[in-house]
Parts: C-alpha cells; structure tokens; sequence
C-alpha cells in the first residue's frame, strides 16, 4: 500500500479530536543554516506519531523547541498546547505545561542515586523541607510502574547505559503529562526493554496521552505508532496513517533512491588477524560476577564477523576485553596475527592495529574539535617528526580520508559536533584509518544513525573488509547484522550460544538464538 500524505506543512488532523499540540508555521535558524522551514504539526490526545527523517532533516530541532530546549522567541511561529498559547522558556516550563521530554543523548549526574535523577529539580518537600521518604517511595513507584527491578537508594553512575535510559524514561512516565516526547527511545535498549517500553507507551495512549518519538528503527515505528510525519530538508515531506503505508515508500521519502547495498560475495579469507582462546571476563562487583566465560573464536583478514547477544549476554564485554577497555577482570589468550599478545590497555592494543568504536559516540569523539583533530588523534606519532607537528601532512592526510569516506562536512576544521550521526560514525573509522589500524572492533555501530546513513556505513565496512580489513561488529541490534556478516556468533548468559552463517541470517534466528525460544 502506498498510502495518502497530506500536503506539505499543512498536517494540522491528528488521530481523533482536539489537537494536544499545535505548531504553526515554526521556522527555526542556525548561523548559516534553515533548520525548520514553515512547519506546521498536530498530535491529538492518545495518538502515538512517529517523526521520521535522516539526520539533519529538522526533526530533532522541532522537537527541542516543542520541548523548551530552544525557548520562545528564538524561533518564529505559534505553538498551542490544549488549546491555550504554549510559549516555553525552559524545560522546567515545558514540564510544568505537561511536556515531557526524553532526549536521546542521556545525561544524568552519575554520583547521586537513581531516585535524586529521577526527581532531580522537582524534589518532594515538607514543610519547606526536602521529604526523602517520599522521594524513595515515588521513585520506587515510578520504577515498579515501568516494570524495573532497580533499587533507588544506587547510584546511577553504577548502572549501564541502557539501564540509565530506562531510569529517564521511567521519570518522563512517571510526571502527569499531556504530551510526552521520545528522541530515539530505544536506542540502547534490547528488544525485551524495548517492547516493555512499547507496552507501556500503549498504556498511556489509552488513557489519552499524545505521544511523539524519533527513532530510525522502521520495524518499531510500524509496530507502535497510529500515524508517520516524515521531515526532509526542514519540512514536512509527507504524514501516513501508519496501517496505510508501506515501507518502500516511508523510506523512498526519507531519503529518495538509496544506492543498492553492496553484496557480500563468498571469498576467500586471508589468515587469522585475531584467534581468542578461553577467554573470561569478570565485571568489577565484589563478587567479580562472570560476565564472559571461556570464550574462543577467531576473525580473519577480509571477514566480517558479528557478535550479538541481549543486553548482559557478553558480546560487548567481549569486545571491550579484546581493545583492553574492560575495568574488571580480563583472562585467557589473545593472539593477534600469529603473536600471543597481552591486550592490557588500549594503548597496547593500539600499537598492534586494533581499533575501536564505542557504543556511546561521546566516548570516543572529541565533540568540540575538529574533524582534522578527532582524525588524527590516533595517529599524532606519523606526522610528528622530531617531536614536531607536520601541519600540511595532517591536514593532506584528513582530507584524503575525508574524501575517501565521503564525510560531509564544511571543511576538516568543522567542528564534528556539528556533524550527523552517520558522518560523525565515519571520523571513528578514519581515525583507525589513520592509525593504519587492521583490526576493527565496533560496538553498536549505527545506534542513532538514520537509514540512509546505515546504508553508506554498511558499504564502507564492505569496502574496508575486500581490502584485507578484519571487522568484528558487537551488537544489541539485530538488524545491523543482517545483510553485512560474513557470520554472527551469538552470545547467551557469557558463553557463545551458536553461530550463523550469511545464508542463515535473519533477525528473527538471531533474537531466537539469543533468548533460547
């Protein structure tokens, strides 16, 4: 099916009844750059729209002025919220006008508990005083509500990323809202997380609450949303019902044509660039909680190999044990193109051609410096001569890889904060380009990456493994393995639970593998 769209910037008829939200005519600019061209948008109560488009089409800059990161008078337009003028100056204005927002960049403040983030600036009080008790029992409240088994009295900086986000998101369920917005939700959530917090979403929608969220994962947007507004060079492109539209044409007007992924052909392989044998790896509790337990396997030259598993399963402590990034307790043999060698850092594993993307882009990436700078940051000692910066030899050799990965970017001085998703994915693997790294480990890759994006990613890992290039990709999402291994080992309770072959792949095999059904 092929669906109905509505005229452009004219999607004012939501699910049913009065609009929650109703934004006319927003146009919002950056120095230099259109961001939100004449937009108009409505939600209505209980409806669930997903707001689609690849990065920088304007979909995350109208949801932050909805939200209040952008406060009124920054940007021209009306925005009504039930019927009355919404004008925001703040997040705290948003939330109080019943605006709750969850942003996909989390940021918490790791030294209080779980239960001081969740009512950070909106603490429970008595008699002017700060109620602790209370504050405990909401949080716990808020958490059961969500189905999280987590003690609030934590601290949050203990918990893992994914189980952060479902802290945040738990907080934005928890406050009375109208209207709640989720900027890619699921993003470091395991397809269990991820289908409780759809549940959840079904939940409130019944009881009237409009929901907006973002994501790039299509499956999750037909699985939950009533309605699909699709945003391309800051306007709206098209709005679907959702049960009236199919894929082919959701993407086709994300992005137009995307090239065709290149196909992975059955080759030879060269040597071995990485064997791993009886590998254990124990996380930093006192209890030293086996996290992988006796691993072996091995990635060859020109392979693509994948290592998937749900959240805990131990193919990303995998990978971070191999760069030498895991705290806790790492054992067993790592050999590196014949050589038993000892990963003990990442400096070691560095200079033994080793590289690595990290789950969370703000690990690895220095976000207020230049392409130039985040790209040569591995690599300083080659254009250093006598302790000397080669300033034309830098510069040469970030613009040659700049080329070569088509990143878009102004010029290599850009900032690469000011880069999307998908390009700032690529100055990761220039840098290990630079380093003249033989060994990629990349751990969820394409997490926030839009769908053209992953398309242009997946063709550069290709590109880089005919060239003799070793990838190994961990990863908690499915369906960025499908179509690119070579074969994926699938990781359950520590151990590798089995292995699939290209011809075999399917995201359905890998998650039933994964969750032993």
């Amino acid at each position: 099916m092929q669906g109905t769209a509505t005229p452009d910037n004219d999607d004012n008829v939501g699910k049913s009844g009065e609009a929650v939200l109703l934004c006319e005519h927003i146009t919002k600019h950056f120095p230099g750059v259109l961001a939100v061209d004449d937009v108009s948008l409505s939600i209505a109560p209980g409806e669930i729209l997903a707001l689609l488009g690849q990065n920088g089409a304007g979909k995350s800059t109208l949801i932050q002025i909805v939200s209040g990161l952008h406060p009124v008078g920054t940007y021209q337009g009306v925005i009504s919220l039930a019927g009355a003028p919404y004008c925001p100056t703040s997040v705290t204005d948003a939330e109080t006008a019943g605006v709750a927002f969850v942003a996909q960049e989390i940021n918490v403040a790791p030294d209080l508990t779980v239960a001081e983030n969740m009512y950070l600036n909106a603490e429970p009080t008595r008699w002017g005083l700060l109620d602790i008790s209370v504050r405990l029992a909401q949080a716990r409240q808020a958490l059961r509500n969500f189905d999280l088994d987590i003690d609030p009295t934590l601290q949050m900086g203990s918990l893992d990323l994914s189980t952060q986000q479902l802290v945040i998101i738990a907080r934005a369920l928890s406050k009375k809202a109208q209207l709640l917005i989720l900027d890619e939700p699921t993003a470091a959530l395991t397809e269990e997380e991820a289908q409780r917090l759809f549940r959840r979403l079904r939940v409130l929608s019944q009881r009237g609450v409009a929901i907006i969220f973002v994501t790039h994962r299509l499956s999750e947007v037909f699985a939950v949303s009533h309605r699909i507004v699709i945003m391309r060079d800051g306007r709206v492109a098209g709005s679907y019902d959702t049960a009236e539209v199919s894929r082919d044409t959701v993407v086709s007007k994300m992005v137009g044509d995307i090239s065709p992924m290149i196909e992975r052909i059955d080759v030879a392989f060269g040597p071995d660039a990485l064997a791993v044998q009886g590998l254990t790896v124990s996380d930093t509790t006192e209890s030293g909680r086996l996290c992988v337990d006796n691993v072996a396997f091995s990635l060859a030259h020109g392979e693509i190999l994948g290592l998937f598993g749900l959240l805990g399963a131990g193919c990303i402590e995998t990978a971070l044990a191999l760069y030498g990034a895991w705290q806790g307790t790492v054992s067993g043999d790592i050999i590196l193109d014949g050589r038993s060698v000892d990963v003990a850092d990442p400096t070691i594993a560095v200079a033994n051609g080793i590289g690595l993307m990290a789950q969370d882009r703000r690990d690895c990436l220095l976000l207020d410096h230049s392409v130039e700078d985040n790209i040569m940051l591995a690599s300083l000692r080659s254009v250093t001569p006598w302790g000397v910066l080669d300033v034309g030899a830098s510069q040469q050799r970030s613009r040659d890889l700049v080329g070569q990965l088509d990143i878009r970017a102004t010029s290599i001085n850009a900032k690469v904060g000011t880069l999307s998703g998908g390009n700032q994915q690529k100055v990761q693997i220039a840098r290990w380009l630079a380093a003249n790294a033989k060994i990629l480990i990349l751990i969820d890759p394409t997490r926030g990456v839009d769908v053209g994006a992953r398309a242009e990613i997946k063709r550069v890992w290709a590109e880089l493994s005919a060239a003799g290039h070793a990838i190994m990709i961990a990863s908690t999402d499915a369906e960025e393995l499908v179509g690119i291994c070579d074969r994926v080992l699938v990781f359950r309770h520590g151990r590798i639970a089995g292995e699939l072959l290209r011809s075999e792949l399917s995201e359905e095999k890998l998650l039933r593998l994964a969750a032993d059904v």
